[in-house]
């Protein structure tokens, strides 16, 4: 009977071990979308552009790719459409392919920068935030013009995939800061919250308007590195597509936007910036600049005081950084003279902290995040929303400090002046 049984229990069993993956699919069923971009529709609500990478792997040797056996390639496939919510568009576009829509390797939604002022935020990523398909780390941007034109100027490195070039290019917030790495997740939170306000990455397609190829050369006192923003970089050639600066939203509303330089400034005083290049103007020779690398070694410091009618923000900072180069030739390495470029630098970063501030207060939006630590003022939350923080920030002062220390001068220890024979006569 034992036997009997036991032969009974397998034959019930064995059905659930030997089933095939009957729902299994080939990767080459699908057609994966890298990028994504929605836009103000003209024939419906929302005009969305989908970027469909054709992963594959040239077989090398011979003809264009001579010498380099196994390179990856990649063919892009645009398909823009006007649609009233995501759901609708994935699905007509489905059935007008062979293949069906992926978001398995989905890096960045880009959103044109008049939907953004319209304050049609939400409404357009609602639909998409519960779209269990993306996920919530995926990239945000908002871009100058057409998010179309955006997204079919978005090509990859060469030599790699679009994948890969958009993972590296957002990596870089952190150790360069001119823009904002913020999420599908960071977005959904921004809009709603009522501790601070939302900040997104700005960019757009740079045609080359702002390089000058002739004219005078450039005399006189230089103006702050990095105070423009995307698709104003006086620059040629390299990729089309640049992110440069951050937008500011009040809630849904976009409300303004921030320099790269502004931005760095930001992220320093939120203790986002690991290091960052940085270019003072020469204390001795305004003409020149003195380029230095710093980096945070301590977490900011922020003390806030609700006692009176506006609140008082107090906030540390302390750095240390490198001196890459002196174009002045000055021998700023001497102990005296190192700490003339360490005021300096001081000065510049606290002159453009308090800059950035008055701005954000100008945009009504606490994109400094200060008010998660006024939050920690208040027993409970009734108790804070009553306080209305972000109807009190645009009233609030800002008082910074920054400590800053030279390490290192790179690998010249002392300057000398240049020898000239003209001189000396």
């Amino acid at each position: 009977k034992m036997r009997k049984g036991t032969l009974i229990l397998i034959s019930l069993l064995l059905p659930f071990f030997i089933t095939g993956c009957f729902d299994s699919h080939e990767i080459g069923d699908f057609a994966y979308v890298t990028a994504m971009g929605v836009e103000h529709g003209i024939s419906d609500t929302f005009r969305i552009t989908f970027q469909i990478s054709k992963f594959s792997k040239s077989s090398g040797g011979n003809g264009e790719n001579e010498g380099g056996g196994g390179e990856k390639n990649e063919e892009m496939e645009i398909i823009t459409m006007d649609s009233s919510s995501l759901l609708s568009a994935v699905s007509i576009v489905n059935a007008n392919i062979s293949k069906e829509l992926n978001f398995m390797h989905l890096k960045a939604i880009v959103i044109s920068e008049e939907l953004a002022e319209n304050g049609k935020l939400g409404e357009c990523l609602a639909p998409i935030v519960r779209y269990r398909h993306i996920r919530r780390t995926t990239n945000i941007i908002v871009c100058k013009g057409k998010a179309e034109e955006f997204i079919t100027a978005l090509m990859p490195y060469p030599g790699e995939l679009i994948t890969r070039t958009l993972e590296e290019l957002f990596e870089k917030s952190n150790t360069i800061g001119y823009f904002p790495h913020t999420t599908l997740n960071d977005l959904y939170d921004g809009i709603k919250s009522s501790y601070n306000a939302l900040i997104l990455t700005y960019g757009a397609v740079n045609k080359e308007e702002k390089f000058e190829s002739d004219g005078e050369f450039f005399k006189g006192e230089s103006d702050v590195p990095g105070n423009f923003n995307a698709g104003d970089i006086p620059r040629k050639g390299g990729s089309k597509v640049e992110l440069f600066g951050s937008a500011v939203f009040d809630g849904e509303k976009m409300k303004g936007k921030l320099t790269g330089f502004e931005t760095q400034m930001l992220l320093l005083a939120r203790g986002e910036l690991i290091r960052g290049p940085f270019s003072i103007t020469d204390p001795e020779k305004p003409e020149l600049m003195v380029p230095i690398d710093i980096k945070e070694i301590e977490n900011p410091e922020i003390m806030i005081d609700l006692n009176e009618d506006k609140p008082k923000i107090h906030v540390k900072l302390k750095l240390e950084g490198d001196i890459a180069s002196i174009q002045s030739g000055i021998n700023y390495e001497t102990p005296e003279k190192m700490t003339i470029i360490e005021d300096a630098l001081e000065q510049h970063l606290i002159k453009g902290i308090e800059i950035t501030f008055e701005k954000c207060k100008e945009f009504k939006a606490d994109v400094f995040n200060f008010g998660t630590t006024a939050v920690m003022q208040f027993w409970t939350i009734p108790e804070w929303e009553e306080y209305n923080w972000l109807g009190k920030f645009p009233e609030s002062e800002l008082k910074v400090e920054v400590d800053f220390t030279i390490r290192r001068t790179g690998k010249l220890l002392k300057n000398k002046p240049l020898f000239s024979l003209e001189d000396k006569k």
